[in-house]
């Protein structure tokens, strides 16, 4: 019973202390000083409306990925785990978003080893997946430049890694020898991953439909290549670890490949400064999504 608690302390802290980092973060990038912009509502809406989406989608793929792994939870116990720890990403390091849901699906039938191994390697294909579906809108924006010559680097690096047995064995071993430390990265077995490849491309699929509507509402864009700058920007923001929530490198990309795009820059900034506040509608959804189930199924409604 105390384990029990103890554990359940620990995931209410996280909750809280996820939420003050994002608030704390956002405050001191000016994300609250609002200035008079122009938009279209209904395209906000309809937008936001995909979003939400997406984000459902990105539970369901979370609890597709247990059942794969033979840890069999209901999709509510999916939705809370994913979504309680949402914001977890603005917390430093990042690892938390990984082992907060994992942690919470975990307990004396599933170890906390096994549910974070199946939760990193959903965020592993999450990951890839953004990366290669925005590989060539990229060189089409950016032609053979530095940066596209990066983001093809990072496709081709993280393929390899994760789908060839023998190459993602020999790096953990040189990882292991430079730091000392053994390395436990998910080796995806391709042929077995079809399903969650699939599901994580529903839900990307969501966000760029949602992020292109939302792109409409301030600026008038004709051209479906203007929605993979969301996915680039999401990934490459996430993987650059010392920025939480990757606050700063993802408007920083949007602003650039809108301007190649052909938005106007001041435009192009505004919208990169609202994607930020509307991603976190989606997070927001989904955090109270989850809140609303765990209270729903402590009182015993449902």
């Amino acid at each position: 019973m105390k384990r029990k608690f103890n554990r359940k302390l620990l995931f209410n802290i996280l909750v809280y202390i996820s939420l003050l980092f994002l608030f704390l973060f956002l405050y001191r990038q000016g994300y609250f000083s609002f200035k008079s912009v122009t938009f279209n509502p209904k395209y906000l809406i309809i937008s936001t409306v995909f979003l939400w989406g997406g984000y459902f989608f990105s539970s369901v793929s979370w609890w597709n990925i247990l059942r794969r792994h033979q840890v069999s939870i209901t999709l509510r116990q999916a939705v809370i785990s994913h979504g309680l720890f949402i914001f977890a990403k603005y917390i430093p390091g990042k690892i938390w978003v990984i082992l907060g849901r994992a942690g919470y699906v975990s307990g004396s039938k599933y170890s906390l080893k096994t549910t974070s191994f199946i939760s990193m390697k959903e965020q592993l294909i999450y990951v890839w997946e953004g990366l290669l579906i925005s590989l060539i809108p990229t060189l089409i924006i950016y032609s053979l430049s530095l940066f596209s010559v990066i983001v093809i680097l990072l496709v081709v690096l993280m393929t390899i890694f994760l789908f060839s047995r023998k190459i993602h064995h020999r790096i953990l071993k040189v990882l292991k020898r430079i730091t000392r430390k053994e390395w436990e990265i998910p080796y995806i077995r391709f042929r077995e991953s079809y399903g969650v490849l699939l599901y994580v491309l529903i839900y990307w699929i969501f966000w760029l439909a949602g992020f292109w509507l939302f792109v409409q509402a301030f600026y008038q864009v004709t051209d479906p290549i203007i929605a993979f700058a969301f996915p680039l920007s999401v990934v490459l923001g996430l993987l650059v670890v010392i920025f939480p929530g990757g606050i700063g490198v993802r408007e920083s990309i949007l602003t650039s490949y809108l301007a190649h795009a052909g938005v106007a820059m001041t435009s192009a900034t505004v919208i990169s400064i609202f994607a930020r506040i509307w991603f976190i509608a989606g997070e927001v959804f989904i955090f109270l999504l989850a809140l609303y189930l765990k209270i729903s199924l402590k009182s015993g409604k449902g």
